[in-house]
């Protein structure tokens, strides 16, 4: 498995989806883009890569340093179907550049997220769901789930309930096709700025 996770403390919990789980490649700097670019070229197309912590539309970023995965790199994560991007707006990418797999949506990890899109939650109730999302998945991987059988787990409605998961998980998706409908936050943004 390859995981890409630049450090940063707000999006430290993400560690929990891969901690524990063997052979896990494991990147965390802009400084190592060169080396993440040549390992997911070089994976086999059903080896899961991980992208995870903050980002936009145009693809994951190290907060120190900008984009570390950008539009440019899209042609080296299309058709692999164990694809997983949790950042905010990964699903607008995946979206925009035909790819397949699990991502999230414009999702909440601290407590300026939650003001902006005027999500009343204490900080608490942030960190714990942003925890509980994490250490969920992370299991179900451990259990040997497959990407898709975790996602689908991860979505059921059952763990809906309080109002910093409603928003997440209302977000997250897997995209079975290139082809899948347009994600909830592009829809949101075009309703917003382009009307």
């Amino acid at each position: 498995m390859i995981v890409v996770h630049p450090t940063d403390l707000s999006t430290s919990h993400l560690r929990y989806i891969y901690e524990g789980i063997d052979d896990v490649k494991l990147f965390t700097s802009y400084k190592q883009r060169d080396e993440i670019l040549s390992a997911i070229a070089a994976a086999p197309k059903d080896e899961p890569i991980l992208l995870l912590g903050h980002g936009t539309p145009n693809g994951l970023m190290d907060m120190d340093y900008g984009h570390l995965i950008t539009n440019s790199d899209a042609n080296i994560l299309r058709d692999r179907p164990n694809l997983v991007g949790i950042w905010c707006y990964a699903s607008s990418y995946a979206y925009i550049h035909s790819l397949k797999g699990f991502f999230s949506g414009m999702f909440i990890s601290e407590p300026k997220e939650a003001r902006d899109l005027n999500v009343k939650a204490s900080n608490e109730e942030i960190e714990r769901c942003f925890t509980d999302f994490s250490k969920r998945f992370g299991n179900l991987l451990r259990e040997g789930r497959s990407i898709k059988e975790a996602a689908m787990e991860l979505m059921d409605p059952k763990y809906i309930n309080d109002t910093v998961t409603k928003y997440n998980y209302s977000r997250l998706e897997y995209r079975e096709t290139e082809n899948d409908p347009m994600p909830i936050d592009i829809k949101e943004l075009r309703d917003r700025y382009w009307k």
